[in-house]
């Protein structure tokens, strides 16, 4: 244990002394949350331009219709004028489209709805077309109800939107916030993916940078190759931890100081205290915000974090044994691509088969991906938070236990012979008769 903390002490400060670490560990949460603020400022940039539509309205139809606001302003023009708009529409700085709506020769709309013309320079985006296609949309449906003597209050006094109150007899109490779960657990897996992938892979360039100075040769005649390479993996963990407790400190941090920033702006504080105003004086909206709360207090937080810490620390123990083995069979980044090819495959289907197990999370694939040790540690914790049997639970962190000791145990046997062996290519075969070598 000594020698395995020393070589983690050495891999550790070696790694947050470097520069590059330290200008990425700063520099990231400025990246993310500049990155979030420039992507605000541009839509609200974008969002602020003014539209300006000539509509020319044969079917005289739809002046009341297109009411100007502060995006988009409308002109009405008469059937005369639509040659010159179009000549001056290519060219023109003011105007951004023209709207040209037939007459309704047919009585019931249907040329409206297929002869409409919309004609632009270029600087109409998606959502205004939808809201000009909306308003229309909805124009032709009153015209038409009322033409079939239908009420329109007594028809929206039909409309009905049925709230299952869905009830768990397994667990004897209601289940509620399936959304929010499902939020939850998309974000732990990620975190979970990313962190395996991004520190596995650094331990096996760690190594294979070590095996090509020849430094590896110096520090294996003072301790075992079991050692060294538990002590890299222990570094890089630790190193791991110190960058993601940084980064979280510093993002918390930075977008408790940018919605000050942004409200600083009067016209956004104002929006603020109108939206406030609105939820206060909305029962429904307050409703909303009351059971969302409530849901979020109902979840288990401690079996939560837990089950997270658990799989954390054994899901990245089993893949940092399986890339420090990669890195020490190598040498060079080139080489490791042909190897690293099955530990990433493992890892994508623990991650991309966790969408099936949102939609199903007591189904017979998730059983089973939470149960194997290469998907279990992104695959369980997708559904940790449906509250799974403690059984199943119990019986995962087992499996990935006995299996992160297993794995550990066989890439030692490949780390001890290859990290001696320079200028040759292993196979896959010839990885399989080092497990096999005796001390």
């Amino acid at each position: 244990m000594k020698n395995i903390f020393l070589v983690a002490s050495r891999e550790f400060f070696s790694q947050v002394k470097n520069k590059a670490f330290i200008v990425m560990t700063i520099l990231a949460p400025l990246l993310l949350v500049g990155a979030g603020g420039v992507i605000f400022w541009l839509t609200a940039t974008n969002n602020s331009e003014i539209k300006n539509i000539a509509v020319i309205d044969e079917s005289a139809q739809f002046v009341t219709t297109f009411k100007s606001d502060e995006n988009m302003i409308f002109n009405i023009y008469t059937p005369d004028e639509a040659k010159a708009i179009k000549d001056t529409l290519s060219g023109s700085e003011y105007l951004n489209a023209l709207l040209e709506i037939p007459a309704n020769t047919d009585g019931n709309y249907n040329n409206i709805e297929k002869n409409t013309k919309l004609s632009t320079n270029g600087n109409l985006g998606i959502t205004d077309r939808e809201k000009i296609s909306s308003l229309m949309s909805s124009k032709i449906e009153e015209y038409r109800m009322k033409n079939s003597g239908i009420d329109q209050v007594k028809l929206k006094e039909t409309n009905s939107r049925v709230s299952l109150n869905v009830f768990n007899v397994k667990e004897g109490k209601e289940d509620k916030g399936v959304e929010l779960k499902v939020a939850l657990s998309g974000a732990l897996t990620y975190i979970i993916f990313m962190f395996i992938m991004i520190y596995g892979v650094k331990v096996m360039r760690s190594v294979v940078e070590e095996k090509n100075n020849r430094v590896v040769e110096i520090i294996i005649s003072s301790v075992k190759p079991f050692e060294l390479m538990m002590g890299k993996i222990a570094g890089t963990t630790m190193v791991a931890v110190t960058q993601f407790s940084i980064w979280i400190t510093m993002t918390l941090g930075l977008l408790m100081i940018f919605p000050a920033i942004a409200a600083s702006r009067m016209d956004m504080a104002q929006d603020m205290m109108n939206q406030a105003q609105e939820t206060e004086s909305n029962p429904e909206m307050m409703q909303i915000v009351a059971e969302t709360s409530e849901i979020l207090l109902s979840f288990n937080y401690p079996l939560i974090i837990f089950t997270f810490i658990i799989y954390f620390i054994l899901g990245y123990l089993f893949y940092s044994a399986i890339f420090a083995a990669i890195g020490s069979a190598v040498d060079n980044d080139t080489d490791t691509q042909q190897f690293t090819y099955f530990p990433l495959v493992s890892m994508m289907i623990g991650l991309y088969g966790s969408f099936s197990t949102l939609q199903n999370p007591d189904g017979p694939v998730a059983f089973w991906l939470s149960m194997i040790p290469f998907t279990s540690p992104i695959s369980m914790i997708t559904r940790i938070p449906f509250d799974i049997p403690i059984w199943e639970l119990a019986l995962s962190i087992f499996i990935l236990l006995i299996s992160t000791i297993g794995m550990i145990f066989l890439a030692s046997k490949i780390y001890r012979i290859g990290i001696l062996i320079y200028g040759k290519k292993p196979t896959i075969k010839e990885m399989l008769k080092w497990i096999t070598y005796k001390n």
